[in-house]
């Protein structure tokens, strides 16, 4: 008897693991129709919005591309990503697509080490506008700013290394009831005298009631965001005076040059206006916001202890998701020439731009499928492509031809007047923005003064500079030092084809890079030769 229950034991047992190889061979996909191209897509937006929005982008992608499979990556940003960034790319274990700007601290030579140029495939159209008002135009072109941060940033001039998902803006969110109820009125600030008032009156609410209640949200970089947009307001004069090229905007290293060569310093008159401006807003914030992140300024704002909120659009999607009031988007207002307290360093409005595109995706040298990688690229920027983003997200297209929802078409609402692009005078390399961070409590606080901390930054920022200048010229000269050998390959491959146009591009292309990297160089060695007395003065 035990014998026989054995055996029935045995064939059910058979049985069982019949019918689940059965199941797992015949019903289970992964096995059977696995893709056999996987693309890995790595950033650290992470907010509300973007997850969403690219997840919807890859299953749509997935269903017309049955082949490939598209995985996302999320990574967080602000300590995390850098570090994970370089140790992967370094190990040869980098994602194939992945998020890379140029304000990174201490990464400014991975392009140059690690990402593709996407130059050749950008002036040909993107198959994926076909029937779309983009449909003939040059990929690169479809671009709402025609690419300028990537065409800026490039660490080889000529090339574009980066494509742009999505457009941002800066916004004065507002807790719509919460003003309201400090000043009567939900009208919103109309000049920037205005915006001084309401934060008058706040104080006054604040010591009349003894309510935590402070005019701005207070943190590190939602002060970094206000203080850059207010500063640059009476330095438009200075850039204008700078801006030799007459390109409108001014790179970081002709920022660190002209200051070296004795150009601007923190203690001319315009430039202290502008630290003067800072000092006000952030006059506005809790004591300590130094010593916060975003996330703690976002957690003020949501808790009704703050009646603005500076910062990017990038955020607007978790504040509407996540907020129990009513929550408008304002501009905040430019300083005029009119202005009570700095009007007269004023040279007319500043504006914000015509929409610069951002969230830029880089294409790993060592992808084992750069031409599926590019693929996807080109469908997430295509017009049904970024409508799909856009919907899905909440966040602005970066390409022509979407439609934007109207909730938030006031973020493409941008200030017409003067503007100079890129002028971070106080964030123009590693060691600058280290200062700038060091000295800040001279400028801030009860105890703080823009002369105290114009004379801190003067003092400090010659060698600081020097450092900067050198790193850039080194970051140069990684990329333009193998040159020779790339240009030399591409041209013989042109040279055995002659049909082959695209090596023969390439070899253009490289050529025209090397010649302005080397110019470039050249012009970095004078300035650091002829300024070598200036350092430690």
């Amino acid at each position: 008897m035990r014998r026989r229950m054995k055996r029935i034991g045995f064939w059910l047992l058979l049985l069982a693991y019949g019918l689940a190889s059965y199941w797992v061979f015949t019903r289970s996909s992964p096995l059977l129709k696995e893709r056999p191209v996987t693309i890995w897509f790595a950033h650290w937006q992470i907010e509300r919005g973007p997850p969403d929005g690219i997840a919807a982008v890859i299953k749509r992608y997935e269903e017309l591309n049955p082949r490939v499979k598209v995985v996302q990556l999320l990574v967080p940003g602000a300590t995390i990503y850098p570090q994970w960034m370089r140790a992967n790319l370094a190990g040869g274990t980098g994602p194939d697509l992945m998020e890379w700007g140029a304000w990174v601290e201490g990464q400014k030579d991975i392009p140059a080490r690690y990402f593709t140029p996407l130059t050749s495939e950008l002036a040909q159209p993107n198959p994926y506008n076909r029937g779309t008002s983009q449909e003939k135009i040059p990929w690169q072109d479809t671009f709402h700013d025609k690419l300028l941060a990537p065409r800026r940033d490039s660490p080889d001039p000529g090339q574009i290394y980066g494509v742009n998902i999505t457009e941002t803006s800066l916004r004065l969110f507002c807790n719509v009831e919460l003003l309201r109820k400090i000043t009567g009125s939900v009208a919103a600030p109309k000049t920037y005298d205005d915006l001084r008032q309401i934060l008058v009156k706040v104080r006054e609410y604040v010591r009349r009631t003894g309510q935590p209640v402070m005019g701005l949200a207070g943190s590190r970089d939602t002060a970094r965001a206000v203080a850059e947009t207010v500063f640059s307001c009476p330095l438009l004069g200075v850039n204008q005076r700078m801006d030799d090229g007459g390109n409108l905007y001014l790179y970081n290293r002709q920022v660190l040059a002209d200051y070296l060569e004795g150009r601007w310093r923190y203690s001319e008159p315009a430039v202290k206006a502008g630290l003067q401006l800072v000092r006000e807003v952030t006059q506005a914030m809790k004591p300590g916001f130094i010593q916060l992140r975003r996330d703690d300024a976002m957690i003020e704002f949501l808790r009704g202890q703050a009646v603005f909120l500076f910062y990017g659009t990038w955020d607007a999607t978790t504040l509407r998701r996540l907020a129990s009031f009513k929550i408008a988007p304002m501009k905040l207002p430019s300083v005029t020439p009119d202005d009570p307290e700095v009007g007269r360093y004023i040279i007319g409005l500043g504006g914000e731009g015509q929409g610069e595109t951002s969230l830029a995706m880089y294409l790993n040298k060592s992808s084992p499928h750069p031409q599926e990688a590019i693929d996807f690229l080109r469908f997430l920027t295509s017009v049904p492509g970024n409508q799909i983003f856009t919907d899905n997200s909440g966040w602005l297209p970066a390409v022509d031809g979407v439609v934007v929802p109207e909730e938030i078409r006031n973020f493409r609402n941008y200030q017409e007047g003067y503007s100079f692009g890129q002028a971070p005078y106080d964030a123009i390399g590693s060691e600058v923005t280290i200062l700038w961070d060091k000295y800040f409590y001279k400028l801030v606080g009860d105890q703080g003064s823009a002369d105290q901390f114009a004379a801190a930054l003067d003092q400090a920022m010659p060698d600081a500079i020097r450092t900067d200048l050198q790193a850039e010229l080194r970051t140069s000269l990684v990329l333009v030092k193998p040159q020779d050998a790339m240009i030399a390959g591409w041209a013989g491959l042109a040279d055995g084809d002659p049909a082959d146009r695209r090596a023969r591009a390439r070899q253009h292309e490289l050529e025209a890079g090397q010649t302005m990297t080397e110019g470039l160089v050249l012009q970095m060695r004078r300035t650091l030769d002829l300024t070598a007395g200036n350092a430690g003065r």
